[in-house]
């Protein structure tokens, strides 16, 4: 049975890191391992020193508990998300904990794959199979994502279009992992329910790049409605994955075309707030905050959300942010009023008006 693991997975799993502040759970994952014969494998205690660990010596794969001794293992995973070089690093985080909001957590955090302890050698095995196909996953579209970006370089502008929208075919095929993610979590079967969506999160990571380099070659053809079309695509994925600077470089561009475009994650919010996820939404308008600060709407929109979670003191004060920077802005006037059952009035008495430079679209109304 070794053999057969390790034949399986033996080329791809050279270096393991193994992060755990439980002693016999280094153990058995050290045990684990070594069925998969790697030719390095250190165990950790501290996020902080793994951070240093990764910086400096070849890994291949994390197996992260839960809790360390300076963080939770989800907090170390969202560190090493930031740095470019280290996003793709494989994560399967090996821990007791069941709850359904942990696992989406591990989700958000990017990590690759979800197994419960105790666990069988079997149970291992197949996840890290399952982690190996997802890695190089999908090796052909970012083939061609290269080969198009390359096209553009060259000015082939129209071969270059016609081969991001090949990869953007495949819309449909991240929806069925996203649809497949949630079945698997609704039956707690959360290491299928983890790969399912980081397929599903990976491929519309892909799209992202499509979006931008199809917006360049619009551009190279001098097609400017069609270069803020989908740089706005871009910046509205960009912005789905919390990815702000991104977001924020390509909402840049997409003003010097239309100055009244939507901020993308205002958009993200306003879809969150409508669904229920009210936490959510607030996170996005924030960071909508971080692009356009003084968009009145969005304040408005920070009011409502509050609101909705019954935080009556937090909306009044966003409500009252947003009427400071347009008092003619009926909508937060009369949320404002059902709140405090008064008129809004400013603190100095005398009103500042001053015009939206933002669609009326992007009001959660």
């Amino acid at each position: 049975m070794a053999l057969k693991r390790e034949s399986r997975v033996f080329r791809y799993f050279q270096h393991v890191l193994i992060l755990t502040d439980v002693d016999v759970h280094a153990r058995r994952d050290q045990e684990s391992m070594s069925a998969f014969a790697p030719q390095t494998m250190r165990i950790l205690r501290s996020g902080a020193e793994a951070v240093d660990y990764v910086g400096t010596h070849p890994v291949d794969l994390i197996l992260c508990d839960n809790t360390l001794t300076d963080m939770p293992g989800v907090k170390f995973v969202n560190i090493l998300r930031r740095n470019m070089r280290l996003k793709m690093l494989p994560v399967v985080m090996v821990t007791l904990e069941n709850q359904k909001s942990h696992v989406l957590d591990a989700i958000a955090a990017g990590c690759i794959g979800y197994v419960l302890r105790p666990y069988a050698p079997e149970t291992l095995e197949r996840y890290l199979v399952m982690a190996k196909q997802l890695v190089h996953y999908p090796e052909i579209e970012d083939m061609q994502l290269d080969e198009a970006k390359d096209m553009v370089s060259a000015g082939n502008f129209d071969e270059a279009i016609e081969t991001f929208e090949e990869i953007l075919s495949i819309q449909d095929e991240a929806q069925h992992y996203y649809d497949m993610g949630y079945r698997f979590l609704t039956e707690e079967r959360y290491g299928k329910a983890i790969v399912a969506f980081k397929k599903a999160l990976r491929i519309n990571d892909l799209f992202a790049e499509a979006y931008k380099g199809l917006a360049e070659a619009y551009k190279g053809k001098g097609d400017k409605e069609n270069y803020r079309l989908y740089m706005q695509k871009a910046s509205e994925i960009y912005a789905q994955f919390d990815r702000l600077e991104e977001a924020k470089q390509t909402f840049i561009e997409v003003l010097k075309y239309q100055s009244d475009s939507p901020n993308p994650y205002n958009t993200l919010g306003v879809n969150l707030r409508k669904q229920g996820d009210y936490a959510g939404a607030i996170h996005a308008y924030k960071q909508a905050l971080q692009i356009t600060p003084k968009d009145e709407n969005i304040h408005f929109n920070l009011g409502k959300a509050h609101y909705y979670m019954g935080e009556i003191e937090s909306s009044g004060k966003w409500l009252d942010s947003a009427l400071s920077l347009n008092s003619d802005f009926p909508e937060a006037e009369k949320l404002y009023m059902r709140l405090f059952n008064r008129a809004w009035r400013p603190e100095d008495g005398k009103p500042r008006k001053s015009k939206s430079a933002t669609p009326k679209a992007q009001k959660d109304i």
